[in-house]
Parts: C-alpha cells; sequence; structure tokens
C-alpha cells in the first residue's frame, strides 16, 4: 500500500485533474500505462483490445471528470476500469456472455524474463513442479498471486480489485501459497521469496 507521503501525492495530483488540468493527465498516463497494459494483458492475448481498453479508460476520465469522486490510489483505480473495460469486451466476444462472469475469464500468470536467474537454487525437477503448480492455481487464485507479488498490491488493494473482502483476500492467497508450498517442498519463507523473485517486474 502506498504511504502517507504517495496518498497525499496521488491526492493532490488527482484533485488537479478533476479541477480541469490536462497536463497532469498525461503525467498519471506516463506513470501507470506500463502496469495497465502488463495488467490488461494477463486477460487476453489481444495486445491491441487492451491498448484501446486503456485508451477508453482515459476518454472516460476526461468525459465523467465532473462527476468523480476524489481518490488517493489512482493506480488502484486505473486498474480496476481496465478490468471492467476489458471484460466487458471479452464478454461482448463471446456468443454466451450472457452465461460468463467475471470469473470465467483465465488469468495468465508467467513468470518474468529472468527465471533462470532467479531460480539457480531450485534443481530442475522442482522448477517444472513449480511451473505445474502455478498452472494448477484458479484463475481467481492466480490474479491474487499476480497482485500480491507483481504489482505489490496490499490485501485492502486486492480485495477492492476481486470484488472480496478482506478475509477473503487473505485466504485465497494463502491456499495459493499453501499449495505450490507443499507441491515444491520448502519452507514458506522461500516460497513467498520465490514467488516474489519470478513475478515482480
Amino acid at each position: 500500500m502506498y504511504s502517507v507521503e504517495n496518498k497525499e501525492d496521488e491526492r493532490l495530483i488527482w484533485s488537479r485533474f478533476l479541477k480541469g488540468d490536462n497536463q497532469v493527465l498525461s503525467l498519471i498516463y506516463l506513470q501507470h500505462s506500463n502496469a495497465l497494459f502488463d495488467y490488461g494483458c494477463r486477460f487476453t492475448v489481444d495486445r491491441d483490445l487492451v491498448k484501446d481498453c486503456i485508451q477508453e479508460v482515459f476518454c472516460s476520465l476526461i468525459r465523467s471528470r465532473s462527476s468523480l469522486g476524489e481518490t488517493d490510489n489512482i493506480r488502484l483505480y486505473l486498474l480496476k476500469s481496465l478490468k471492467r473495460k476489458i471484460i466487458r469486451e471479452l464478454k461482448k466476444a463471446n456468443s454466451q456472455s450472457s452465461l460468463l462472469t467475471d470469473q470465467d475469464f483465465p488469468f495468465d500468470l508467467r513468470w518474468s524474463e529472468n527465471i533462470d536467474d532467479q531460480l539457480h537454487d531450485l534443481n530442475e525437477e522442482k522448477i517444472l513442479l513449480l511451473s505445474e503448480a502455478m498452472q494448477s492455481l484458479t484463475d481467481r487464485q492466480k490474479e491474487a498471486i499476480y497482485l500480491r507479488f507483481n504489482r505489490g498490491l496490499e490485501y485492502e488493494e486486492i480485495s477492492f480489485l476481486l470484488n472480496l473482502n478482506y478475509q477473503s483476500s487473505r485466504a485465497l492467497i494463502h491456499r495459493a501459497i499453501e499449495k505450490l508450498r507443499e507441491i515444491i517442498q520448502v519452507p514458506n519463507k522461500k516460497i513467498n521469496q520465490i514467488l516474489f523473485c519470478i513475478l515482480h517486474q
């Protein structure tokens, strides 16, 4: 979660945008566009769709500026908006969209590119087990793990993005970590270090 100083900075930046400062919107875009693109590409391989949805999120901010409220966590607001937009577009493209919920869409929990450097202390068998174990997680668990270890979100923030209460988000991540730990047979502290190394960017 952001520090008090960052929260205050976020509040001031957002306030400037609400008051009509479009230059600060460019700053917000530069600060968050890469994270938004990475998150969006976890829901679909259509990179152009993700780019279009990001653009629409920012266009929507301008259109609805007068009705927007205050926030001290711009990143979280944008991630939530982008996820909602992408899911809506994916539903439009699916003939069974009326039967789909947000949890019906796959989430890609791929590793960082420097994976070999990060897993130097695990043998090949355990690396394979870890890969298989991560793919065996539910898509909701994958997203929660990603948000926690790749984006560094706190449980309250993850709860907001996944529409869960605080305890449910903690339990979701705990169960996922326990499953991974048991499969590759490493201590709790070690599995957390491994997840941070292979997912963090």
